[in-house]
């Protein structure tokens, strides 16, 4: 049921977005058709496009749309090197297009044989080589690392490396800290501003470093949505501030979903991974050996390899937390898991697991059965 559905800060719903939505009445699966209800369809206020009419919409790829203005895009390589962050930051499509573009060019040494340069003409495409060659020469990463990150800027990339080298400290202090480490928050506050002045300004304004690196520490440590939300509300009652509740749900929703889940593990992996190219040339690779995948972390808000043998395993994100904290034992693969599951499916309940969540895991883990433990009176 609609009434003037909006996208973004208030902006009204364009026809494509419109029944992208309107598609999620149908169950694919399940029921193969749905009603859309609009509200109000002749007020213009609420519909000032109409309500949109069934039909079929171009979707065009950023990539040309963005190649389409030649000269800025040839005018953004030139200067990227030399461009500041702030600059990057305004220019956010025509930057995500040249690192795809530096990307491609140091896997092929050439963008004139990839697809998409036989839908611009031949003479953009040669100039286009030209630029990419001379931006490329000062690279000095693997091209293997570039193409894991085809969203990240070589050219940031190599800034990047180039701060590890000159940091004066100890290399350790450059290593993201695990979650349990009394100085996370710390930590990952310097990671993040670090990876505002060399990647991207991804976690930007610079007074919000501290809630953004707050809100990724809580997603990977495995708090819930609803968590998150009523402790921002005892935060903001503590400090006598109005409390808008249905604002405060928009706004932590859209910082795990933009940050945490999006920013957080796009560059900060990125991050980790010129790190390691960093340490390995100094010869403390093995600083990092043991270190669980931040990118996977951050995708699943989870920080321990047993929390993510559970969710494989098929269980959602708050009951594997809600496990995890009984289990209380951080490198179980999915067969131990499963083990450990045997063993104690009869004491869930009573170490405090809510009863719906033990019903999934039965299903989940044990198919369904409940298994037998025998008291220590009949053994």
């Amino acid at each position: 049921v609609l009434r003037g559905p909006r996208k973004g800060s208030g902006k009204h719903m364009l026809a494509h977005d419109f029944w992208n939505l309107a598609g999620r009445a149908g169950r694919w699966g399940d029921e193969f058709q749905g009603k859309i209800v609009c509200i109000d369809p002749h007020d213009e206020e609420a519909w000032p496009i109409g309500v949109p009419k069934r039909a079929r919409y171009e979707i065009k790829r950023e990539t040309d749309a963005v190649m389409g203005q030649t000269e800025k895009i040839l005018s953004f390589l030139r200067e990227r090197a030399s461009m500041s962050m702030e600059e990057v930051g305004r220019n956010s499509k025509l930057e995500q297009v040249s690192s795809y573009l530096i990307s491609t060019f140091l896997r092929t040494g050439s963008i004139s044989h990839v697809a998409f340069a036989k839908r611009h003409a031949p003479e953009f495409i040669a100039e286009l080589d030209e630029v990419l060659a001379k931006l490329c020469d000062a690279n000095r990463l693997p091209a293997t690392l570039v193409g894991r990150h085809p969203g990240v800027s070589a050219i940031a990339m190599q800034s990047l490396l180039d701060f590890f080298v000159r940091y004066p400290g100890d290399p350790e202090d450059l290593i993201l800290a695990t979650t349990e480490d009394d100085e996370a928050i710390a930590s990952m506050m310097f990671v993040m501003q670090t990876i505002n002045e060399h990647l991207y300004p991804a976690f930007k304004p610079d007074d919000l470093v501290y809630g953004h690196a707050v809100t990724v520490h809580r997603w990977l440590r495995g708090w819930s949505l609803a968590r998150m939300i009523k402790a921002r509300i005892v935060n903001l009652k503590r400090r006598g501030q109005a409390v808008n509740i249905p604002k405060i749900c928009r706004q932590t929703m859209e910082i795990v979903e933009q940050t945490a889940r999006f920013a957080a593990p796009k560059y900060i992996a990125a991050y980790m991974d010129i790190l390691e190219v960093h340490l390995t040339g100094l010869g403390r690779g093995d600083l990092l050996r043991e270190r669980f995948d931040i990118g996977l972390a951050l995708e699943f808000g989870i920080s321990t390899p047993t929390l993510l043998s559970l969710m494989e395993l098929g269980l959602s994100r708050m009951s594997a937390v809600a496990l995890f904290e009984v289990i209380a034992m951080d490198n179980l693969d999915q067969e131990a898991c499963r083990n450990w599951m045997r063993d104690h499916a009869n004491d869930l309940e009573a170490a405090g697991v809510p009863s719906i969540i033990v019903r999934e895991l039965r299903e989940k883990l044990l198919g369904g059965e409940t298994p037998v433990v025998q008291s220590k009176q009949n053994n």
